[in-house]
């Protein structure tokens, strides 16, 4: 019996080997799809090459800017990210710390936004255009927002004697008001800036209750009260003479490397009106920045209310907390 044949790959036609047809067409495809490559390229070589403003296109937008910004506008900068540089540039015509580290945005009336690069601030998606004017490698735009909130009484604002004060209940004791308390801050990665006035509780450093900024788990700065559970009980801040709307609305959350990278315990926020439990509001790491509404039922419109907000946690290792609070 002869021996097998090799297996005969050309066409009866004497044609190309198979394998070497679908080489060729491969080859052609990369071939048109050259220019549309080259093109990619070359349109990310210009947007590079030109690049975000630098901080004298920002320092140019300080007239434009005062000229729109009306008191009590809100200024938002798109990309989020060259918010620093446009602070860095134009200062005080940005908003204060209060606006800047803000809970959100739906106590404003209207906003500016500096939008560059072609971008836009998610946040204000809802706002209405007002008026738009183009400043060299920035859109200015004025935004109403349709619904804003009337905020009655902000907590933020009022941790201090005589309008508040702190206890820890296991075992009770009082917090010692401080005005002039050494400010301590945490360093890249440790606690946030804890300010020079607070309420110092029993049990160190970290039982405090005071105003500060810390990072949310999106590096977005956030203005709250820091309130740390204790080992046990409850850490209490009370308000007295409060003004109430028909809610109770608030944010609360961690430091970012305690929501990140530190898992705990989850920490539950009570709040009382004269006594009485109204809502409650439980953080999970994992949760952010977490909003919270409670109604406030018959205590609504009340002239002078005692409200409270009590902190707790079934274990109090690395539970960084902090909240904001406002009556609407």
């Amino acid at each position: 019996m002869a021996p097998a044949q090799p297996h005969d790959t050309t066409s009866s036609a004497g044609g190309p080997p198979r394998a070497r047809r679908r080489a060729r067409r491969w080859g052609l495809l990369a071939l048109a799809g050259l220019p549309a490559l080259g093109l990619g390229e070359l349109a990310a070589h210009v947007r590079f090459s030109e690049g975000a403003p630098d901080l004298d296109a920002y320092r140019a937008l300080a007239a434009p800017l005062a000229a729109m910004k009306r008191p009590g506008d809100l200024v938002v900068v798109a990309p989020a990210w060259a918010d620093p540089a446009a602070r860095r540039a134009l200062g005080d015509a940005l908003s204060p710390l209060r606006d800047a580290a803000r809970p959100d945005e739906t106590r404003y009336a209207a906003a500016v936004e500096i939008s560059a690069l072609g971008q836009r601030a998610e946040e204000l998606a809802g706002f209405r255009e007002e008026a738009r004017q183009e400043h060299g490698p920035f859109v200015l735009r004025r935004l109403v927002n349709p619904r804003p909130a009337r905020v009655v009484y902000d907590f933020v604002e009022h941790v201090a004697p005589p309008s508040a004060d702190v206890r820890v209940t296991d075992p009770p004791a009082a917090c010692r008001w401080n005005p002039r308390a050494r400010i301590a801050t945490g360093g890249l990665g440790g606690h946030p800036t804890f300010p020079a006035e607070r309420f110092e509780c029993p049990g160190g450093l970290f039982f405090n209750v005071g105003v500060t900024v810390i990072a949310d788990e999106e590096f977005r700065p956030r203005r709250c009260i820091w309130s740390h559970p204790p080992r046990a009980g409850e850490i209490v801040t009370r308000f007295r003479g409060v003004p109430l709307g028909d809610v109770i609305r608030g944010h609360a959350g961690m430091y970012w490397i305690i929501e990140r990278e530190r898992k705990g315990a989850p920490v539950t926020l009570a709040v009382r009106v004269n006594g009485e439990t109204v809502g409650e509001a439980t953080h999970v790491d994992g949760d952010g920045w977490a909003p919270f509404e409670f109604p406030l039922g018959a205590h609504a419109g009340a002239a002078g209310a005692e409200v409270e907000f009590a902190v707790r946690t079934s274990d109090y290792t690395h539970r960084h907390y902090c909240f904001e609070a406002d009556t609407r």
